[in-house]
């Protein structure tokens, strides 16, 4: 058994339970479960829980919280060669196996900003080599993945993104240095002024 944050109906943040559940299994060759040392709380987590997607997505109970968390793996399926006992990783849950808000989960994938990002980018159609990406709030959950995704891995000409300004600085020191060509400070100025034009993703 193990500790979990989930609910027992649809509920609101102050209503969340700590549910005592069985611990995730290997039931497939590829599976990895992960001992959790942290997990993150994204808009979706509290909108699910509260019950907004109940009409399009049918969740039964008791719903276990979190998709993204960051841990050690505790055990692998005898069909997984990338990660050994111990490695540290981070997930982004799928939701068959949602529960990030607990001891042990099963692993998946990046985390859900990450992948938020990388699906946005995959969607131009064509290269974005040389080309200028826009990346509007560049420190925001899904922005920072975002231009450091468009540089790094979709090769970009040049990312632009807008920050307040306190937050100017910290681009560069938290996305790496080059990662973002052009930062506007979006309290001083307007975003459009200074963007010619950007194609649309």
């Amino acid at each position: 058994m193990m500790l979990s944050v989930g609910v027992s109906s649809y509920s609101k943040p102050a209503e969340y339970q700590l549910l005592e559940l069985p611990r995730p299994e290997i039931t497939d060759p590829k599976d990895v479960i992960i001992k959790v040392h942290a997990a993150s709380v994204n808009p979706v987590d509290l909108k699910k829980a509260e019950g907004v997607f109940k009409i399009a997505l049918k969740d039964s109970f008791p719903y276990k919280l979190g998709y993204d968390a960051s841990g050690t793996v505790a055990e692998i399926g005898t069909g997984v060669t990338r990660f050994n006992v111990g490695d540290a990783v981070y997930v982004r849950l799928p939701e068959s196996h949602r529960g990030s808000w607990a001891e042990y989960a099963d692993a998946a994938a990046i985390p859900l900003a990450a992948t938020t990002a990388f699906q946005a980018l995959r969607k131009y159609e064509g290269d974005l080599s040389g080309k200028t990406v826009f990346v509007p709030a560049g420190l925001s959950g899904t922005g920072l993945f975002c231009c450091q995704l468009a540089k790094n891995v979709f090769h970009a000409g040049k990312v632009i993104t807008t920050v307040s300004t306190s937050k100017v600085p910290k681009v560069p020191e938290l996305l790496g240095d080059g990662t973002v060509d052009e930062i506007i400070d979006y309290k001083k100025v307007d975003p459009k002024a200074v963007v010619e034009h950007v194609e649309k993703i």
